[in-house]
């Protein structure tokens, strides 16, 4: 989608897309996360042709780490980092650095935040828009967390010797003809190094399509960029405070959806309110239990 706007005159949108015009009465906006990797300060002063990648560059491919000679970092302490070292450790010698003691958990929030009563009373008690919602959920969210069946990998390739679990940080680099040289927080350094990023996405908010459709439309941001939504539809409201035709799911309707808006669990619950609102006056929907939902 290039563009869209309103048909004022038949109450539908018009959505731009490469090739054609589509109208639609209603629009769904599920963008995922965001599209463009987070790179730590350190990396602002390195060429293209370093030996610098991140995980989710479009030209990553882990087959190619094992042509370098020198020791690979990689820096991150999320899931998507244990698998990423677990995999590469297979071939070559990793190092896997991250800044906290790695934390397991096996889900990414408590399982009663599927229930829609629970979410009500922990989220749509505050104030849409508001930085508080955010600030629950994010603090319910096991973010930066690896399951047990990652720990279980990681443990056996740092028994076998092929990986090494390090904490720290990477304060500056130096691009030299054999690879990195890498300075830690520690004051440590390391040469004729290779990175891979395993640092995440840019905020979802942030994305050039969240921002043509609210400024198009004019539909409300609250905290961090974030869609301000009806709790009971998860239609985006304009900055005039009626409800528009523009729905929100995934993780850039967590205000409203809570923790799990982000997976497949977030997604069923979201469709349920999309679909099939609850009237005005009911609180809650029937909730369903985590092993259904799984």
């Amino acid at each position: 989608m290039t563009n869209i706007t309103r048909h004022t005159s038949r109450g539908t949108y018009l959505l731009e897309t490469d090739t054609r015009t589509i109208e639609a009465q209603r629009v769904v906006l599920a963008v995922g996360l965001g599209a463009t990797p987070m790179l730590p300060e350190w990396t602002t002063s390195l060429s293209d042709s370093a030996p610098l990648a991140h995980v989710w560059d479009d030209e990553f491919d882990p087959a190619t780490t094992s042509e370098f000679g020198g020791r690979t970092f990689v820096v991150g302490g999320g899931i998507t980092a244990g698998q990423l070292a677990c995999h590469l450790a297979e071939r070559i010698d990793v190092t896997l650095l991250s800044r906290h003691e790695l934390d397991i958990e096996l889900t990414e929030a408590d399982p009663y935040w599927i229930n829609w009563r629970h979410i009500g009373k922990e989220i749509h008690t505050l104030p849409p828009g508001s930085k508080a919602r955010l600030d629950r959920i994010w603090a319910a969210r096991n973010d930066a967390t690896i399951p047990p069946y990652v720990e279980r990998r990681l443990t056996k390739a740092c028994d076998d010797g092929s990986l090494e679990l390090r904490r720290g940080e990477i304060t500056s680099a130096h691009a030299t003809g054999e690879g990195l040289s890498l300075w830690f927080d520690d004051g440590t350094r390391a040469t004729d190094a290779r990175v891979v990023l395993a640092t995440g996405l840019e905020p979802v908010p942030e994305q050039p399509a969240v921002e043509r459709v609210s400024e198009s439309l004019s539909l409300a941001r609250g905290a961090e960029g974030f869609p301000v939504l009806n709790d009971r539809t998860l239609a985006w409201r304009r900055t005039d405070g009626t409800e528009s035709a523009v729905y929100v799911l995934g993780a850039l309707a967590e205000p409203s959806v809570g923790p799990f808006a982000r997976n497949i669990v977030g997604a069923r619950r979201a469709a349920e309110r999309i679909l099939d609102p609850p009237d005005q006056a009911q609180t809650d929907l029937p909730s369903m239990s985590s092993r259904g939902e799984s």
